[in-house]
């Protein structure tokens, strides 16, 4: 069988200062600009279980943020390398790590905006969490700094070792979101279908 073009999906992120106290009055404010990031082959398992069987635990559950505790306010965060192949293996790896972690955060939104040769879904989702799922603290006082994420299929909201990603993204250093005491940090990220 003939390989769908990469092509045909692309995604792009960008981060955003979130305030607020309820959902209903949270105020998104950008901090970056666009970015591509990269689509994992793993899409191929999320979709495929969605578009035949119409499983809705393949749906995109959230976003894994991904977080380093820096020895001062603006430190850079040096990103690993990665291609098509991540999977859980790599977010289960940060265990072992004494600063890196990532919080693994649900959508606040997601919407579809269909044209004539393309769907474009956007996702939202924002820091919540006090502390990562291998237990490192996220706080502006260790000076967390949030690099990376990933588009995730929570196939079992309960059970981390089940979840599938859909696609991954490191920001430029410029980029990097450092947590604030005052307000969370939010990432839209939007998928062409084309």
């Amino acid at each position: 069988m003939d390989k769908i073009d990469n092509n045909s999906v692309k995604g792009r992120v960008r981060a955003h200062e979130v305030w607020g106290e309820s959902e209903s009055s949270l105020i998104w404010t950008p901090k970056t600009e666009f970015s591509k990031n990269l689509v994992l082959y793993q899409w191929s398992q999320i979709v495929g279980k969605l578009l035949t069987s119409g499983d809705s635990r393949y749906r995109i559950g959230g976003l894994y943020l991904e977080f380093e505790n820096v020895a001062s306010p603006g430190s850079p965060v040096s990103v690993p390398t990665f291609d098509r192949t991540r999977d859980i293996a790599y977010y289960n790896s940060l265990s072992g790590s004494a600063v890196r972690d990532y919080l693994r955060v649900p959508l606040t939104a997601a919407t579809t905006a269909d044209e004539a040769t393309e769907s474009v879904l956007t996702f939202f989702a924002r820091s919540s969490s006090s502390v990562g799922v291998h237990g490192k603290t996220f706080s502006d006082s260790v000076n967390s700094t949030i690099f990376g994420a990933s588009l995730v299929a929570y196939v079992d909201s309960t059970d981390v070792t089940q979840d599938l990603l859909l696609s991954s993204y490191y920001f430029a250093v410029a980029d990097q979101q450092q947590k604030l005491a005052t307000s969370q940090v939010g990432l839209e990220w939007q998928l062409s279908l084309q």
